[in-house]
């Protein structure tokens, strides 16, 4: 299939030459076919060497790409044809309102200059927001992948001792689509000043690392969706690009050795080998077809009706997160009731708040039972107490981080502080493990300016410690009235007596079904830190896949193999209405996740 190109941005001869199939607009646009809409953003100093290399290894696919050239505005390289350049490239300013099936954005030889003097690097910046906002897959080349990695992560380049010049041999650390029908080694075309190291990637969880050395640092890395993908080699090099530049850094009287494993013998007075061309055009054929072209998606379906809407610890970990829900929340007019738990864990070794808190009515508990006993256990006592008091102080301090994070300090100093008096002096478990979610509720409906409607006025429990459905839903009928918004906690209600009883763990995916049953919502949205029900375990299995639809059936087999996807009572509720359940990550709420309804 061809490339859509400007009219003479290449002369046809070189386009024949190079064999690449190109069309024109007016041809494009008769056909019935969606073309793939690419955007180059082309940052190197020889512009036409560039776009000739790229277009080269975009062409050697069976897909049709219309292709925009982008240009920085706050910049004119000196040996570029400005003229030129404003025939055929865009600019920002032309581009911020599209969206692009995919992105490539060039290096450029300025990676010794700290970002922040380049001189469009608050151009770049915005084009690298756009990428994330508007753009399915964007593939950064050498410098950029370093800028990208620094501007998303804050990862820092090193610069080596020696230009990091040559064709250099990499093993594939891991499968992934866009190395499909790779060797287990294979070669790339290598040339930068600077690095960065495999071990600066290790703990971000959303970055894999598919190749590196030692003596290059990373080569090849991705985002676990592959909505990013970070290229530090030129596979797209032609066959003398590497001695041209051996041949100028000569001629400009720069200490350089000649490229490793690129001239036959490693003599530069003999043939240069091509070794890397079949790797190289596997690679963007397999970006285009796997990362980009079978999942860029349609028209996001659209939702209708009131709907519910629960937020796992996970999704309220933070402060950050916080403000990610109030935006997931405030896109959509319709998300009316709220459903939260308690904070997950921010980090590898950190706990979730509801286990802090589960350990800490055991430690009350326990301090009861110490104050019984002998005078020689008085210092054993005293060691407990002091431990419920510093993970009291830990867990307040955690809440408090993020009510000032919000700005809401003098609400935490009106409502909230109380609390934690009521928690140290509670020997009812269920009550102090139940204020996770109380307390995050609280913040959550006034950082949205939503109402606080407590669980336990609206979850009812019988004699048996089973949800009365029938109280239940009038209770929540008379509380959450139509058009009204607001948060609810999850996993507790109450008994007759008004004391507090709690679901078993994950209840609060219970809590949601309830309110979406008594509602009669169409829609029960579920909101975790995973693109929906797997069909593995994406923290073991980097090839989990999401699964797109299910129906209450399978959802249950699913949870009788052991599977945590979702609390098992409170498939009843959503399933007695036919309620359509949507699993959905916050982290990443364009996903379609898994749609679950009969």
């Amino acid at each position: 299939m061809p490339l859509i190109v400007p009219k003479d941005l290449i002369v046809e001869e070189v386009l024949e030459r190079e064999n690449i199939f190109t069309m024109r607009d007016s041809s494009a646009k008769e056909q019935d076919i969606r073309p793939l809409n690419i955007a180059i953003v082309n940052l190197m100093p020889k512009k036409e060497e560039t776009e000739l290399q790229l277009l080269r290894m975009l062409s050697n696919t069976a897909l049709q790409i219309n292709i925009d050239l982008v240009r920085m505005e706050s910049y004119n390289p000196s040996n570029s044809d400005l003229k030129r350049l404003r025939t055929f490239y865009k600019t920002y300013e032309d581009i911020k309102n599209k969206k692009y099936d995919a992105m490539i954005i060039t290096g450029a030889p300025i990676e010794t200059i700290a970002y922040e003097e380049i001189k469009y690097w608050e151009e770049l910046k915005t084009i690298f927001e756009f990428a994330k906002e508007n753009v399915y897959s964007t593939m950064f080349i050498c410098w950029s992948a370093q800028a990208a990695l620094y501007h998303y992560y804050n990862i820092e380049h090193k610069v080596s001792s020696g230009k990091i010049f040559g064709v250099f041999e990499f093993d594939k650390l891991k499968d992934n689509k866009i190395v499909n029908g790779f060797d287990d080694t294979f070669l790339v075309p290598t040339s930068r000043h600077t690095y960065v190291d495999k071990e600066d990637l290790e703990d971000i969880e959303d970055l894999e690392v598919l190749a590196a050395r030692p003596d290059t640092g990373v080569s090849l890395a991705t985002t676990k969706d592959n909505r990013f993908v970070f290229n530090f080699g030129h596979w797209e090099y032609d066959k003398d690009t590497l001695h041209n530049e051996y041949i100028r850094d000569i001629s400009q009287g720069k200490k350089i050795t000649p490229p490793k494993n690129y001239y036959e013998d490693n003599d530069p007075k003999k043939e240069i080998k091509i070794r890397w061309r079949s790797s190289g055009n596997l690679f963007f054929s397999n970006w285009l077809n796997y990362c980009v072209y079978q999942e860029t998606p349609f028209a996001i379906e659209t939702i209708e009706g009131k709907s519910v809407s629960k937020f796992g610890g996970s999704s309220l970990k933070d402060a950050g997160q916080f403000a990610k829900v109030k935006k997931i929340i405030f896109s959509k007019e319709d998300r009316d009731v709220i459903v939260v738990s308690a904070p997950g864990r921010r980090f590898r070794e950190d706990t979730k708040i509801t286990d802090e808190l589960i350990s800490l009515s055991d430690k009350n508990v326990k301090i009861d039972e110490l104050d019984k006993i002998i005078k020689s256990l008085e210092e054993e006592l005293k060691v407990q107490e002091a431990y419920r008091d510093t993970q009291l102080e830990k867990i307040k301090k955690r809440f408090l981080s993020i009510a000032e994070e919000l700005k809401l300090e003098e609400f935490w100093d009106e409502e909230l502080k109380f609390v934690f008096d009521e928690i140290k002096n509670s020997r009812d478990k269920e009550f102090i493990v139940s204020r996770g979610e109380y307390l995050n509720a609280k913040l959550l409906s006034r950082y949205l300016g939503y109402d606080f409607i407590d669980a336990k006025d609206i979850i009812i429990f019988d004699d048996e410690g089973q949800v009365d459905l029938e109280k239940s839903r009038e209770a929540i009928r008379n509380h959450i009235v139509e058009n009204q918004k607001a948060v609810v906690p999850g996993f507790y209600g109450s008994d007759k007596n008004g004391d507090i009883v709690t679901f078993t763990r994950g209840g609060s995916d219970y809590t949601g079904s309830l309110i979406a049953y008594a509602l009669d919502s169409k829609v029960y949205e579920n909101w975790t830190d995973v693109n929906g029900i797997m069909t593995s375990d994406p923290n073991r299995d980097p090839n989990a896949k999401t699964i797109d639809k299910l129906n209450f059936k399978e959802l249950k087999e699913i949870i009788d193999k052991g599977a945590q996807v979702y609390q098992g009572d409170a498939i009843k509720p959503v399933e007695e209405k036919n309620i359509t359940i949507k699993i959905l990550n916050t982290n990443d709420p364009r996903n379609h996740g898994t749609i679950i309804k009969d």
